[in-house]
């Protein structure tokens, strides 16, 4: 787990150095506390997952869209916290993210995972449980990665996703496949992502297989 933390602890520093020099802190998270939220309604739903850059003038934080909670799923409201002034009505932020949830699909237009299951906001952390009903995501062909602790995050230029192991040194030549770009995401999310690493990036803590298309199919072992 020492490459988890090192890597934590440098997105950290480079965040500081980013707002030093007046760079691009869209690209990390705000230090200020989020504002007070209301509480996640209860029950399995689909969830939009997203790193919302805009939040603050000083950064970012994650944030999941309840979009079917709401007459028309596109709605915007009035925000008094919120940089741009606006927000959906259903919209809640955190720092940090633990749990299991299904993965439903990917937009890759705009940089959004959707996930379907059951959340819980307790402080700045969100939780995710799965739907209790949820059956195991069936097993495909394809490359398997075994199970570990793998980063996931949006690649805005090309439209697509990383898949990076996060156990493996990322300049040693012996490992040439730790980063991979895929198509997308679906399957069994074993998620893990705390507050120390500011940049939005969310862990997978399992076995991946991609198949033929380049598709990322997620597997939690406790299945």
């Amino acid at each position: 787990m020492t490459t988890q933390y090192l890597n934590r602890a440098d997105s950290s520093v480079y965040a500081i150095g980013l707002a030093s020099s007046g760079g691009d802190v869209t690209q990390v998270q705000s230090p200020q506390p989020i504002w007070p939220q209301e509480e996640i309604p209860a029950g399995v739903h689909n969830i939009e997952l997203s790193f919302d850059r805009f939040a603050r003038a000083d950064g970012a934080y994650m944030r999941v869209i309840f979009r079917d909670l709401a007459d028309d799923p596109k709605a915007m409201a009035p925000h008094p916290y919120h940089e741009r002034g606006q927000a959906h009505p259903y919209t809640f932020w955190f720092k940090e993210l633990l749990g299991d949830a299904q993965v439903i699909s990917t937009n890759n237009a705009d940089g959004r995972i959707n996930l379907r299951g059951m959340a819980v906001l307790v402080g700045e952390r969100l939780i995710l449980y799965r739907d209790p009903d949820a059956l195991p995501h069936p097993q495909v062909d394809g490359t398997r990665r075994d199970a570990t602790h793998n980063r996931l995050c949006y690649r805005r230029a090309k439209l697509d996703w990383r898949l990076r192991d996060e156990r493996k040194s990322q300049t040693d030549p012996a490992n040439p496949d730790n980063l991979v770009f895929v198509t997308g995401y679906v399957g069994d999310l074993h998620m893990e992502w705390v507050s120390e690493d500011v940049i939005g990036h969310i862990y997978h803590n399992g076995y991946t297989v991609i198949d033929a298309d380049g598709l990322a199919h997620f597997y939690d072992p406790g299945l």
